[in-house]
C-alpha cells in the first residue's frame, strides 16, 4: 500500500511539473507575441509621427495648399501638350477689386487678345471658391479647362 501511495505522489508531482512547464512555455510565447505586436504598434506610431512632421513641413513651406493635376492633349497640329491644373487653397476666395483688375489687365493697361495668348498658357490656377462654383454648375476643373482650350481653338 505504501508503494501505491509513493507511485501516486511521483505521478502527481510529474503531472504538476508538466503542467507548470506548459504554463511557463505558454507565458513566454505569449509575451514574445505581445512584444512583437508592441513593436509593430510603436513602429506604426513612429511612421505616423514622421508623416505628421512631413505634413507640418509642407504647411510651413507653403506647399500644402495646392492640388496639382495634369491634362495631356494633342493640339491641332498633333503636338502633345501638358497643361497643369492647380487648385490653390491658399488663394483668397474673394480678391479685392484692385487685385482683380490687376490680374485682368496687362502691362499696357488693356485686356489682351485671349485667343492668341491661350497658346502660351501652361497652368490654370483656381481658388477653392471657383472650384465649388464649377461643381455647382455641374463641371469639374478639367472640364472647364478643356472647354476653354476648345473655345480658344487649341483643341478641336
Amino acid at each position: 500500500m505504501l508503494e501505491l501511495i509513493g507511485w501516486f505522489m511521483i505521478s502527481a508531482g510529474l503531472s504538476m511539473l508538466i503542467i507548470g512547464l506548459c504554463v511557463l512555455f505558454y507565458t513566454i510565447v505569449r509575451r514574445r507575441i505581445m512584444v512583437k505586436r508592441n513593436h509593430k504598434l510603436i513602429a506604426f506610431i513612429e511612421r505616423l509621427k514622421l508623416e505628421a512632421d512631413l505634413i507640418k513641413d509642407k504647411i510651413e513651406s507653403g506647399q500644402s495648399g495646392r492640388e496639382i493635376s495634369e491634362l495631356v492633349f494633342r493640339d491641332k497640329e498633333g503636338n502633345l501638350n501638358t497643361i497643369r491644373i492647380i487648385i490653390d487653397h491658399d488663394l483668397n476666395d474673394h480678391p479685392s477689386e484692385e487685385k482683380l483688375k490687376a490680374m485682368l489687365l496687362k502691362d499696357d493697361g488693356t485686356i489682351t487678345d485671349t485667343e492668341s495668348h491661350m497658346y502660351n498658357v501652361q497652368e490654370f490656377i483656381f481658388s477653392p471658391q471657383a472650384v465649388r462654383d464649377m461643381r455647382l454648375a455641374g463641371m469639374e476643373p478639367d472640364e472647364m479647362v478643356t472647354r476653354m482650350l476648345k473655345s480658344s481653338g487649341r483643341i478641336e
